[in-house]
């Protein structure tokens, strides 16, 4: 938190699957790395840590350094609020002024990458500003790639302290023993009303026949592992898959779809397992495409809203 401080935010990148948004919070399950060559042995999600921050825009000039001269710049003024965070980062002096680095930063941005959040922040002991950007993903694996700049004036100078944070999140590959389990009975329930403000309620629940099974598994084997999905209790039920083994026998594996960051919640025997990762709404897509004609409103609604 900026505690006494001012923190104007501009599009703050946000994960979505009906008009709901990550909180941007400080120090949230954040693992940091140290600064500087990739070490030996780093694991996958190091090594794309490591990828992202060498994609930082540094001006002409810059000096490394790994002195924190500004308090501001102990820790990044913002960090995603999600699981599984990793942070990576540099300090740099610069010869220029903080509007200076800004411009530059902007006017400099990697390939595909877009500002999502420009802000200020003061305290009685000085202040700060700072520019994150969001940079393309690709694959199953990457689910966050983000360049975190932030800058402080050096006191009695023209010059800029700078810190670049790298911060990422990289989920590992499903295995075959999270995938749903074929055969046996496959029962999907969607609710007429969907509310983050409560319970969602008149549920639709139909059996499918093998072929809308088969289908509807194939979808949401196909979803890769998400982070944790934390706060999907606040938010309202869209949907809920059950797999029995048998008519009346007890679920052996569920998937229930929240309306909070894409989240797919699963269990199995009861048991909770890895969140899965809905993107681009394909798995609520293929819930409704079973579920009776003109009705489950709620889910329906959420469908028709969400990105793809």
């Amino acid at each position: 938190m900026l505690t006494g401080a001012r923190w104007d935010n501009a599009g703050v990148r946000g994960f979505l699957l009906v008009a709901c948004s990550v909180l941007v919070v400080v120090g949230v399950g954040v693992g940091v790395i140290a600064a500087g060559s990739v070490p030996v042995g780093a694991t996958s999600p190091e090594l794309f840590a490591h990828t992202v921050l060498g994609q930082a825009s540094i001006p002409p000039g810059a000096r490394s350094t790994s002195k924190v001269v500004s308090t501001w710049l102990a820790s990044p003024l913002e960090t995603p609020g999600v699981g599984g965070l990793i942070d990576v980062h540099r300090l740099y002096l610069v010869d220029e002024s903080p509007a200076f680095v800004e411009s530059y930063i902007e006017a400099h941005l990697p390939r595909g990458a877009k500002v999502t959040s420009t802000g200020n922040a003061s305290s009685p002991t000085g202040t700060a500003s700072g520019v994150v950007v969001s940079l393309p993903i690709s694959g199953p694996n990457e689910y966050l790639a983000q360049l975190a700049y932030d800058l402080a004036p050096i006191g009695g100078t023209s010059d800029t302290e700078l810190r670049v944070d790298a911060q990422t999140v990289w989920l590992p590959s499903r295995s075959a023993g999270e995938l749903a389990p074929g055969g046996g009975v496959v029962e999907v329930t969607g609710f007429s009303q969907t509310s983050p403000a409560g319970a969602s309620s008149g549920p639709v629940t139909v059996r499918l026949d093998s072929t809308q099974a088969r289908r509807l598994r194939a979808v949401l084997d196909a979803l890769p592992l998400g982070p944790p999905a934390e706060g999907c209790h606040e938010n309202s039920l869209l949907y809920r898959i059950i797999f029995r083994p048998a008519a009346g026998a007890a679920s052996s594996f569920e998937a229930d779809g929240w309306a909070c960051p894409a989240a797919v919640v699963v269990t199995e025997h009861g048991r909770k397992m890895a969140p899965l990762h809905d993107t681009d709404c394909s798995l609520l897509h293929a819930v409704v495409d079973v579920l009776p004609a003109h009705q489950a409103n709620g889910t329906r609604y959420a469908s028709a809203g969400c990105r793809t």
